[in-house]
């Protein structure tokens, strides 16, 4: 097994235990807050590594992988250093989700959404200008991020679109706009603008396209600068204005026309949500000062003095979605901060990896199409963190310059120091020993990069220090990545990443996905709503084989539910198969398998057709297994179990175990039959009953027994395949449901109590061969007194009540008894 230990939620969790202890974080080393997240880490790897394996999980649990071993954590610095080498990283400056209550950059694969979040919406009027003055018309756009604003250089348009210039010429008193203004709006969105704007009646002064807003320049609405207008690439009429106000430090567009256009890149907002002092560059002395002032606190302010300027038209409050930090729960800003990339265009990277995805076995299939769109359209990936528990970015700039200096030499020097003192090495020795002898000179000039690596870097590199460095393994892939759906964006895209700059080709032969596990009316499972069902909980109270078992009923590619109710059905099931299992057991009592076995050829029919069943659903079942397929493999053992077995052989046969004689061919070829059965179910069944299916394998063995999950897969027998039996019997199994229909009206009547108080007469079709039917001693498999056959158009049955004798020791019927019992039982006795 193993385990992800570094990142933001062992340290998060740590954090807020020191609060709890009055100790901010920055009151101690960072060497102090990486030895609490190692021991917070190997706490929570303890318990989990004593939930597994009460759970039957089969790993080696004594020499697990830890992201966060020293050999590990010098393997993903190895595994950095050679993307250096291969050209794709880089440093620069872009548009990345930021954790204000986390301080630090985020990942797609760290973002959830608040589908409840309340926003500020507003719409705000931009004036455009003329000759240096500002004209009686304004670009209006609509934003649900208010603090922006005062980040805002330019307006983008969508060129192609139909736009209306309107005046207002009635408005609701309370309306914030103008009678006589005049407004730019996209002709699809007027209705929805007027509506909230309050304006009651205007005119259209003119219709114009996209393309004509090319060189108008607008007044910025509370700053004493200019928003040009700029087509924009992402702009659409499906909601707002058809115009987006663009503010290069916070939208991942807006970033890329502001780098296109020359627009000002800086970000005016650091780390801790507050602004920088140049944010108030261009503000004028009745302008309200947001230096060092926190955003969402300034709110408020900042809508009050677009109000104040009469460019507000109308702000309120709206729910909606929004992406917040999986751990802190607190909304996310975008902003624009230098990080470190790994870049998805060079060598090609974006289409050989679309190339890789395609050799890869995704389980279920849909897994491929949902990646290859997430490496379509994956922008480069940021690789650092503005952390401490992770992985330090081993990389040396220097301080006049600012040249990156970032040799393969130098990471794998520094990453011998890694697997020797772990990644503290990085921190505690001197520039001048992180260097290997040749850059040594330079130690003076240079200074250390401060951030860390993404986590999903340290997960997405696990192939390096498992698959392809182990030496029980060693190869270049991993034959299956197992994880939820989600991880389509998280763990298998960062390994395909990881694997494609490193060795060329993906880490793994194969993904399969599992959904999520909900409450028994399919909702999420919530601390708050109190409908938490936790794997120990079901394992205290039902076993951890019925556990196993439920999982093996769920189509595990979609999201399963599950309740007290469904876990009972599941267990009912269980008692199925275990009493299928006792029933073997049982009868196998005294039996040995090298003396006492009966061969193929010399056994009874019915014995060729329970084995042909066990044949074929041993076929079944293995591919099953190969495909991943669990719920197919527990239907079909347990309609093994259920059918074939329970309702039908064991049915027939217990007459044969209970009452022939001890060492006859049809006992011994019924126990021989039953001892294939029991290897079969045990080896097809260890896999999911994993506790139950050792001790039946010891039971039956001894105790001295190799265990069960070290056995091979039980194969099925080249001669159990019959297609003759198969279709005698399927005829046999007609005639039976036929019977059945007439013993069930004798039944209703109360001619009869059973169905070897019967005689039955049955009419067959032309194709069954009468003979042959008769030759199958049917009275034994249908249980009856006596059958008799005669040729007609369908198939059916006459049943009326028995002459015969019953035999007191057997309770069969026949004709005659050799004294007080029947001949079989006389014979036996």
């Amino acid at each position: 097994p193993g385990w992800d230990c570094h990142g933001l939620p062992i340290e998060w969790k740590v954090e807020q235990e020191l609060k709890s202890k009055g100790i901010n974080k920055d009151d101690i080393s960072v060497k102090e807050l990486r030895d609490l997240c190692r021991a917070e880490a190997n706490k929570w790897i303890d318990l989990q590594r004593e939930s597994y394996k009460r759970l039957g999980c089969v790993a080696d649990f004594e020499n697990p992988y830890k992201t966060m071993d020293f050999k590990n954590e010098a393997e993903t610095v190895r595994a950095l250093g050679d993307m250096f080498n291969n050209g794709y990283v880089y440093r620069g400056v872009k548009s990345v989700s930021w954790s204000i209550a986390e301080q630090t950059a985020l990942a797609e694969a760290e973002i959830e959404y608040d589908d409840k979040h309340e926003s500020t919406a507003i719409f705000l009027a931009f004036p455009i200008i003329q000759n240096d003055e500002i004209i009686d018309e304004s670009i209006v756009i609509w934003t649900t991020t208010p603090w922006t604003i005062p980040s805002n250089r330019a307006i983008a348009y969508a060129v192609d679109a139909d736009y209306l210039l309107i005046e207002v010429k009635q408005k609701h008193e309370k309306a914030a706009a103008k009678v006589g203004a005049k407004f730019h709006i996209a002709k699809d969105l007027i209705e929805e603008f007027t509506k909230y704007a309050g304006i009651e009646e205007y005119s259209v002064v003119k219709e114009l396209k996209g393309a004509e807003y090319e060189g108008v320049v607008a007044k910025h609405p509370m700053y004493d600068r200019t928003a040009p207008l700029y087509e924009g690439f992402h702009v659409t009429t499906e909601s707002g204005t058809g115009f987006v106000h663009i503010a290069p430090a916070h939208g991942q567009e807006d970033f890329v026309i502001g780098k296109q256009v020359g627009l000002d890149l800086r970000c005016p907002v650091d780390g801790k949500g507050d602004y920088l002092p140049f944010t108030d560059e261009t503000a004028g002395d009745d302008c309200i000062k947001l230096a060092g002032k926190n955003i969402w606190k300034s709110q408020k302010a900042i809508v009050a003095q677009l109000a104040e300027t009469g460019n507000l038209l109308r702000w309120y409050k709206m729910v909606h979605s929004y992406p917040i930090s999986w751990r802190s729960k607190k909304p996310l800003i975008t902003r624009v901060t230098p990080q470190w990339f790994a870049s998805m265009e060079h060598n090609d990277l974006r289409k050989k990896a679309q190339a890789e995805i395609k050799k890869v076995q995704w389980i279920p299939a849909y897994g491929q199409a949902r990646i290859e769109g997430m490496i379509e359209n994956a922008p480069d990936w940021c690789l650092s963190r503005q952390r401490a528990w992770g992985v330090p970015i081993t990389v040396f700039s220097n301080k006049e310059t600012g040249e990156v200096v970032a040799d393969k030499k130098i990471f794998d020097h520094i990453a011998d120091k890694v697997e020797e003192m772990g990644i503290d090495a990085y921190n505690m020795l001197s520039i001048e020993d992180l260097l290997p002898a040749e850059f040594k000179h330079l130690a003076p000039v240079l200074e250390k990069e401060n951030e860390i690596l993404d986590v999903w870097f340290d997960s997405g590199t696990t192939f390096r220090h498992v698959v392809n460095a182990r030496e029980e393994l060693k190869q270049d892939q991993a034959d299956l990545y197992l994880e939820g759906s989600d991880q389509h964006r998280g763990w298998f895209q960062s390994s395909l990443k990881a694997s494609m700059m490193t060795q060329g080709k993906a880490p793994y032969k194969g993904v399969l996905t599992h959904g999520f596990v909900m409450d028994g009316e399919g909702k999420k499972m919530s601390k708050s709503i109190g409908n938490v069902m936790a794997p120990h909980q079901v394992n205290d109270k039902f076993g951890a084989d019925i556990l196993r078992l439920w999982v093996s009923t769920t189509d595990y590619a979609e999201d399963v539910r599950i309740s007290d109710d469904i876990v009972k059905q599941t267990a009912d099931s269980y008692r199925r198969i275990r009493n299928t299992f006792r029933y073997l057991l049982g009868n196998l009592n005294g039996f040995n398998y090298a003396s006492d076995k009966v061969e193929y050829a010399d056994m009874p029919e019915l014995e060729k057709w329970v084995l042909e069943k066990l044949a074929e659903t041993t076929k079944e079942v293995k591919e099953a297994y190969q495909a991943y397929n669990y719920r197919k493999v527990y239907t079909l053992l347990h309609n093994l179990c259920a059918v074939e077995l329970s309702a039908m052989y064991f049915d027939i046969r217990k007459d044969t175990v209970y009452c022939d004689a001890a060492t006859s061919l049809r006992r011994r070829s019924a126990q021989t039959a039953m001892y294939h059965i029991l290897q079969a179910l045990l080896t097809h069944l260890a896999p999911v009953l994993a506790f139950t299916a050792e001790e039946v394998n010891k039971s039956f063995f001894g105790e001295d027994e190799k265990s069960i999950h070290l056995k091979d897969f039980t194969e099925e027998k080249s001669e159990w395949f019959n297609d003759t039996i198969a279709e005698k019997f399927e005829k046999i199994w007609a005639i039976r449901d036929a019977v059945n229909v007439a013993l069930e009206a004798l039944r209703a009547d109360k001619v009869i109590a059973k169905n070897m108080e019967a005689d039955v007469k049955v009419t067959v079709p032309a194709d069954f061969d009468i003979a042959e039917l008769q030759a199958c001693n049917l009275e034994e498999i249908l249980m009856l007194a006596n059958v008799d056959f005669v040729k007609g158009e369908e198939l059916k049955a006459q049943a009326s009540k028995t002459s015969y004798h019953e035999c007191p020791r057997c309770w069969n019927y026949v004709e005659s008894l050799e004294g007080e019992v029947c001949g079989r039982c006389a014979e036996a006795l």
